[in-house]
C-alpha cells in the first residue's frame, strides 16, 4: 500500500487548487451572469407592456410599503416594474412569479392593468421542464391565448385541456399538465399576495413617484 501521508498532500493540494478554481470562476463571471439576468429580465417587461418607453422598479417593503429600486440586482424584496410609454402614461405593471413544475422552479412575469384588474401577457423567464412537454409553457401560442385578458377578480386556475368556459381559467396544454397547473399557482398565488399593495398604491404608482 502507498504511504498515507504523501497521498493525502496530493489530494489536499488538489482539493485546495479546485476551491482556488471555483472561487476564481465565480468571481470572474458573475458580473456578467448579473448583467445577462438584468438584460433579460428588461426585455420581459419591455415584451409584456407594448410601448413602453420608461420603467420604473418598485420594491415592497415588509411594511408593505414600495421604495423605488435603483436597478435589476441589488435587493433581496419583492418588485414589480411599472411601465410608461412617452409620453409618461401609466401602462400596467410587470410582476414576477414562480412555482414548482415538473423538474424544478419555473421563473416568469405577467403583465397586469389595475384599472381593468386583468393579465393580459405572460412570459417565462426560467425554466428546466421537459423538452417538447412541458416547456411548451414558454413558446405554445394557443397557451399564450390564455394571458391575452385573463380575468383577476377571480381565483385563477389551470383546467383540463380543452374544458376552459370562464375568463379566469387557464386551458391546460396537453402532456404538459403539471407544468400548466405550475403557472396557474404561480399566478393565482402572485394576484392575491402584490395586487392589492399595487391598489393602494396606484395613484402614487401612475404619478411614478
Amino acid at each position: 500500500m502507498a504511504p498515507t501521508g504523501p497521498m493525502i498532500k496530493v489530494l489536499g493540494t488538489v482539493s485546495l487548487l479546485c476551491g482556488v478554481l471555483i472561487v476564481v470562476t465565480n468571481i470572474s463571471t458573475i458580473a456578467r451572469i448579473h448583467k445577462n439576468q438584468e438584460i433579460i429580465t428588461r426585455e420581459s417587461v419591455t415584451h409584456l407592456l407594448p410601448g413602453l418607453q420608461k420603467q420604473i422598479i418598485y420594491g415592497v417593503e415588509d411594511s408593505g410599503e414600495l421604495k423605488i429600486l435603483p436597478g435589476v440586482e441589488g435587493e433581496n424584496v419583492k418588485r414589480f416594474f411599472a411601465g410608461y410609454d412617452g409620453s409618461g402614461k401609466f401602462l400596467g405593471v410587470a410582476i414576477e412569479a414562480s412555482d414548482r413544475g415538473y423538474a424544478d422552479v419555473i421563473s416568469a412575469m405577467y403583465a397586469y392593468i389595475p384599472d381593468r384588474k386583468i393579465i393580459t401577457g405572460f412570459q417565462v423567464v426560467d425554466m428546466r421542464e421537459t423538452p417538447g412537454l412541458g416547456n411548451r409553457i414558454g413558446s405554445d401560442e394557443k397557451f399564450a391565448e390564455n394571458f391575452k385578458e385573463l380575468d383577476a377578480t377571480h381565483p385563477i386556475k389551470t383546467v383540463k385541456h380543452g374544458t376552459k368556459q370562464n375568463p379566469w381559467e387557464i386551458d391546460a396544454i396537453s402532456g404538459a399538465t403539471i407544468s400548466s397547473r405550475a403557472v396557474g399557482r404561480m399566478l393565482q398565488k402572485s394576484v392575491q399576495e402584490m395586487t392589492p399593495i399595487i391598489e393602494k398604491n396606484l395613484d402614487r404608482i401612475k404619478r411614478g413617484n
